[in-house]
């Protein structure tokens, strides 16, 4: 069994709770509330910075200059693709180009950069991965089962349901697989640690948005 087959199974579970949680099913069905999405756009926003930094760090540490042009596109398109997708959305609802990180963000952006930083390059990559894959699955299945012209978050939607990211996830896939293959029993366990830790971190970024998380002091 691959590494990602494995890392999948013990997630699922965790993922199952990621389509139900409240923000979701309301994404999907367009009824979110505006000021949750303004409020989870900045943060992401936010986010997607420090994953561009996350993922820069990690290409610098590859031998393989294949891995090392993957991940420096893969920062590139946190940083400049997806970000434009925020930036509209920034114009369009009146979000301020300020964003102060929720404690949860806060907490997931420090957790995959202290991975990059000062883990095994592979372990760090699997610290990454779910950010790709869970986007792509819930944006797929939110595309599958609401997706009309007229929704309210057509554009968040598409983003993530779209060809383009589709290649990248199945990229990071790939080369996760491949690291994990010539990864000690040791350095693979760590592995499955992180991608846990991650996904558990995506529950709690939606979660957060969810109620607008402040800073209780």
């Amino acid at each position: 069994m691959t590494f990602s087959a494995k890392a999948w199974e013990r997630i699922t579970p965790l993922y199952d709770k990621i389509l139900n949680m409240p923000f979701n099913k309301e994404l999907m069905e367009g009824s979110l509330d505006l000021e949750k999405f303004k409020f989870y756009m900045a943060q992401d926003a936010y986010y997607l910075g420090e994953f561009g930094k996350t993922l820069a760090t990690l290409a610098g540490k590859f031998n393989d200059l294949n891995y090392v042009l993957a991940f420096t596109e893969f920062a590139s398109g946190a940083i400049v693709v997806e970000r434009a997708l925020h930036e509209s959305y920034f114009h369009e609802f009146g979000i301020p180009d300020l964003v102060n990180p929720s404690p949860t963000c806060l907490l997931y952006t420090n957790y995959i950069l202290n991975q990059a930083a000062y883990s095994d390059v592979a372990v760090g990559v699997a610290a990454v991965l779910p950010c790709f894959w869970i986007y792509k699955k819930v944006g797929d299945h939110i595309y599958t089962n609401h997706h009309h012209d007229g929704h309210q978050y057509k554009k968040w939607i598409e983003t993530y349901a779209g060809e383009e990211f589709a290649e990248s996830v199945k990229l990071a896939i790939n080369i996760t697989d491949a690291l994990a293959e010539k990864a000690s029993h040791e350095v693979q366990e760590k592995m499955l640690q992180a991608f846990e830790m991650a996904s558990k971190l995506e529950w709690m970024f939606w979660d957060s948005a969810y109620r607008e998380e402040t800073w209780l002091v």
